[in-house]
C-alpha cells in the first residue's frame, strides 16, 4: 500500500529526557496521519498528556527531520545528524531561542508498505547551555495492520 493519500496510522512514541540528575520517561499509543506532500513524508497526531492537547508533526526529509510541537507552547525544532540547529519555543509570555545538536539519527521507513521506525538522541541548549538530553523512539504502521499483527495466531 504506497502512499498516495492520507493513511490513518497507529503510533508508539517513547521519550526519555535527562535533565541534570533527573530522569523522564514518556510512553504512549495513538492514532495519527501519514501523508506525502511535495516529496516529503508528514507524520501528525495529537499528543495529549493531563488533558492538555498539543498537535504534533514531524516532516521526514532525506537528512532532516522537523518536528513540530503547537499547543499552548509553539516549538519548532529541525534534527540533522552531527548539527547543532537554531529551535523556536514559544510561550505565551515570550519567546526563547534553543538549539539542539543531534547526536542519533536513524530512520527506517517503508514507503510502500507504509510503516516506519524512527530514533532520534539529541542535545538541547539554551544561551549556549545544556538544558536536557532527549531521546524520541517512534514506530508508526497502518492501522489496520497493527490489528493484524495482534491477532495473529503466535500472538493469541
Amino acid at each position: 500500500m504506497a502512499i498516495k493519500d492520507q493513511i490513518d496510522v497507529e503510533i508508539h512514541l517513547k521519550t526519555k529526557i535527562r535533565q541534570e540528575n533527573d530522569l523522564e520517561e514518556f510512553e504512549f499509543h495513538t492514532n495519527g496521519q501519514l501523508f506525502l506532500k511535495n516529496d516529503a513524508l508528514y507524520l501528525r497526531y495529537t499528543e495529549v498528556i493531563e488533558n492538555q492537547k498539543t498537535q504534533i508533526m514531524f516532516k521526514f526529509e532525506e537528512n532532516r527531520v522537523r518536528m513540530n510541537r503547537s499547543g499552548d507552547i509553539l516549538t519548532k525544532f529541525s534534527f540533522v545528524k552531527s548539527q547543532r540547529i537554531p529551535a523556536l519555543y514559544q510561550t505565551p509570555t515570550g519567546q526563547m531561542q534553543l538549539e539542539t545538536l543531534t547526536t542519533l539519527m536513524a530512520l527506517n521507513i517503508d514507503h510502500e508498505e507504509t510503516h516506519g521506525e524512527v530514533a532520534i538522541d539529541y542535545v538541547l541548549y539554551a544561551m549556549q547551555q545544556i538544558v536536557g538530553q532527549y531521546e524520541i523512539r517512534l514506530q508508526f504502521m497502518p492501522k489496520s495492520s497493527m490489528l493484524d499483527w495482534l491477532e495473529t495466531p503466535e500472538r493469541t
